[in-house]
């Protein structure tokens, strides 16, 4: 029982004395019959028979009133309010009086002035049985005290009778001895009360522990059905959202390719250039998507540090030089064991974040070795992070230095994506940072040796004669996609639906790529689309998966598959590039063949 399950009545701790006190009598029957013999034993050359068997029968009696008592506390309840253990206690304190007095005859009894040696020897015993009481009754020291009171008390009276100064000396020591008993007694009373006060404490913070334990298992259960409604919600909003934008994407893609007058161009730039803003939100929202799903892979390879510099070179020269500032790139010879795209994309985000908040000075990215490993570091001399910030900007949408939430900023994801695609390789992100004065991202990969890289070649842009084959529900969609892909010079065909995209190969059309959005009208999705098309003999000879679902399930279903898959909305330039590798793909089969 629990200190928070006792009912009302006695404090706990004075319930755990009093039971313990009656569980602990039986072991004192064994001290009492020990003593008892020994006095029998030593006066029997002294004293008549019949006075001693009555005295033993005298002290029997009182031990059976002892099991009576022990008998009687067993029925208590275990719910009792301590009423009835109190009065048990009185009625041990009743038996220890009459035990006491009992002891305390032997004085009367057996002491033989005439025989010294009888006096010593009751002395003995009376020390003996006085003395083994005090741990049993520290439970209930009123019960010591009656006991022990009682002995003494006639011992004394004994002595003074006598009327002899050396046993009147006897009897003053025998109190003085009876007083240590005493402060024995309590003092073990104390601690016994301390040590039942911390087991109650430790049931008590254990009872605690057990309620907040639940607690938190139940807030996070509350929590994970929150992030599964809240994932649920983002990938149905995602689509909603994606599909007008994916339309306006292809729409002012379109209209950028028509001749244009100067205003009607700045116009059309504007347009792409929103777009372009809210393609960088969903394409954040995406990343930490696909990273939460656990479908991205890590493909280790040897990475040129260099070759990965020249190309971070090429994206952020332009950038750095019309923000006015120095952006550097250390000649390095190191390489590294390591993902390639993921190993770009933390060093991109990384070179975004100190670009977006470097005004003066400039950036360093440098390659370092430390031991058996290699540490990529960009380094800025940019606003820096208070210690108090550091931990938290690797969340989720948290921006130190822009209140205003100006999106030209960012979005407060970069850092956050970039320190789990290092935990997918094996390290993490650390930052030295002074405020005012800069700040130094890091993150450490195992080295390589280095690995022959063939020049890559030129791609050829095989747009014109393409034949392709959209399937989308949305016939903002269908229009504004065949539209900029006839401009580009391919072949494009639309269809709504499955029943549709099955009807327009069966009429004899032929299709070099399939690009079919993931919901869809009906039971198939775009994925259930693309499967029953490519076991079609005339079917396309690509597909890929256009969505604007961000949901873990769609992102799995589609890796487990094998399918390519691009989200909403498609920029133009990502569509080219997207047509082209398609096209590049099949016709490097086909030669193959």
């Amino acid at each position: 029982m629990t200190a928070e399950e006792v009912p009302s009545g006695i404090a706990p701790v004075r319930r755990e004395c009093l039971r313990t006190l009656f569980q602990q009598i039986p072991n004192s029957f064994a001290a009492a019959g020990v003593v008892t013999v020994y006095i029998c034993a030593t006066q029997a050359p002294f004293q008549p028979w019949r006075k001693i068997v009555g005295w033993l029968a005298v002290q029997l009696v009182t031990q059976v009133f002892r099991l009576w008592l022990v008998a009687r506390h067993r029925r208590i309840p275990a719910d009792d309010d301590g009423s009835k253990l109190e009065h048990a206690a009185r009625l041990n304190t009743l038996y220890m009086l009459i035990a006491g007095l009992v002891w305390g005859s032997t004085a009367f009894l057996f002491m033989d002035i005439h025989q010294p040696i009888t006096v010593a020897l009751t002395l003995c015993g009376l020390y003996g049985i006085s003395g083994g009481s005090v741990p049993g009754n520290a439970y209930n020291p009123s019960g010591l005290y009656a006991f022990v009171g009682a002995i003494f008390g006639l011992v004394m009276l004994r002595f003074l009778l006598i009327g002899q100064y050396a046993y009147d000396v006897l009897g003053l020591a025998s109190i003085g001895y009876s007083a240590i008993l005493f402060g024995f007694c309590r003092v073990q009373n104390r601690e016994l009360k301390e040590g039942f006060a911390i087991r109650f404490e430790n049931r008590r913070l254990l009872a605690e522990l057990e309620v907040e334990k639940t607690e938190a298992q139940e807030a996070r259960g509350r929590a994970e059905k929150a992030n599964l409604a809240k994932s649920q919600l983002l990938a149905a909003a995602s689509h909603d959202l994606r599909q007008p934008l994916h339309a306006l994407s292809l729409f002012s893609g379109s209209l950028q390719s028509l001749a244009l007058d100067d205003e009607a161009k700045d116009v059309a730039a504007r347009i792409q250039s929103n777009v372009s803003a809210m393609e960088k939100l969903f394409n954040g929202l995406l990343d930490i998507s696909r990273l939460e799903a656990g479908v991205v892979q890590n493909h280790r390879e040897p990475v040129s540090c260099q070759d990965l510099f020249d190309r971070l070179a090429g994206y952020f020269d332009p950038v750095a030089e019309q923000q006015g500032l120095d952006l550097r790139f250390r000649d390095t010879d190191l390489w590294v064991d390591s993902d390639a795209a993921l190993t770009e994309q933390i060093c991109v985000n990384l070179v975004t974040n100190a670009l977006r908040y470097t005004r003066t000075g400039g950036i360093l990215v440098a390659a370092r070795r430390r031991g058996g490993r290699v540490s990529i570091e960009v380094a800025d001399t940019g606003i820096g992070i208070a210690h108090a910030d550091q931990a938290r900007i690797f969340d989720e949408f948290v921006q130190i230095g822009n209140p205003e939430r100006d999106r030209s900023k960012g979005l407060g994801l970069g850092l956050a994506i970039a320190q789990r695609m290092a935990a997918i390789l094996g390290g993490a992100i650390e930052i030295a940072s002074v405020e005012g004065r800069g700040s130094r991202f890091s993150f450490s990969l195992p080295g390589a040796a280095p690995a022959e890289t063939p020049k890559a070649a030129v791609a050829p842009d095989l747009m014109q004669g393409l034949r392709l084959l959209l399937v989308d529900d949305d016939a903002m969609v269908r229009e504004g996609a065949c539209l900029l892909l006839r401009q580009w010079g391919v072949e494009a065909a639309a269809a709504a639906d499955l029943v549709t995209a099955e009807r327009l190969i069966s009429e004899g059309a032929r299709y070099d790529i399939c690009l079919a959005d993931y919901r869809l009208p009906g039971e198939a999705n775009g994925l259930e689309v693309i499967v029953r098309l490519s076991a079609r003999r005339d079917s396309p000879l690509a597909f890929c998966l256009v969505t604007g679902d961000m949901g873990a399930e769609v992102l799995a279903a589609a890796d487990a598959a094998g399918v390519p898959i691009i989200h909403k909305p498609l920029h133009p330039a990502r569509l080219r590039a997207l047509l082209n590798h398609l096209a590049s793909g099949h016709r490097a089969h086909q030669a193959v063949a």
